[in-house]
């Protein structure tokens, strides 16, 4: 039987914008098996009763949010010049789903501590600047999270870093940096969410790019 290690495990760095931010997880992998299938790229598939294409994602997006900075893990079972791996995969992916570059795993997924994202958010209320600015400076951000286990109340207070922010054209826009990774994963939404609860008012619109993916001492993961 082949052994999984035998294989060249190569990184695939890729953008997830315009039409794409409505295809869930799920569905992202289901269009990467095709279109890795279309591009001829020699893939190594699992063993087994059910053999299926190795591949791994190392930070699930949310759905709505667009992405610079996604990653997934693939084995080749031949050696390729990994420029063709890319040219090859652009050819068959769909125009909104872009690689950008194509590299062998230097970091281990368990390495991911923190994400950055990029938000343009209006809320239906009056001076949502000063609102949202009292709200980052309350004791407590208490939110509720989604977990396997069910909900889970989490303060978001001392896990949230606002990066930059101004008010502009009826919009906050927000530069965040938050926990990521499998301990525990956290979005910009949450934050949206407890303002609202707070001043009791409807997120009109929200636009959230993740910018950056980093490890506990901030380097980009690679």
């Amino acid at each position: 039987m082949d052994n999984a290690n035998d294989f060249r495990p190569i990184r695939v760095f890729f953008s997830k914008k315009g039409d794409a931010i409505y295809i869930s997880h799920l569905d992202l992998t289901r269009c990467m098996q095709r279109c890795i299938k279309r591009s001829g790229i020699p893939i190594w598939y699992t063993q087994g009763f059910h053999p299926h294409q190795y591949m791994t994602f190392a930070l699930p997006l949310a759905l709505g949010y667009e992405s610079e900075c996604e990653s997934m893990d693939i084995r080749l079972t031949e050696e390729m010049d990994l420029s063709v791996v890319m040219e090859l995969l652009n050819a068959a992916l769909p125009r909104d789903i872009r690689v950008l570059r194509v590299t062998q795993p230097k970091m281990d997924p368990k390495e991911i501590a923190f994400a950055e994202y990029e938000a343009e958010v209006s809320f239906a209320c009056d001076s949502q600047g000063e609102k949202f600015l009292a709200l980052l400076e309350q004791d407590q951000i208490l939110v509720s999270k989604r977990t396997k286990k069910g909900p889970k109340d989490v303060d978001l207070k001392p896990l949230l870093e606002l990066l930059s922010w101004e008010e502009r054209e009826g919009a906050l826009h927000l530069s965040l940096r938050l926990p990521a990774g499998s301990t525990l994963n956290l979005n910009p939404t949450l934050l949206f969410d407890a303002f609202c609860r707070a001043y009791q008012c409807e997120t009109a619109q929200w636009k959230v790019r993740r910018t950056r993916v980093l490890t506990a001492n901030f380097t980009e993961f690679c």
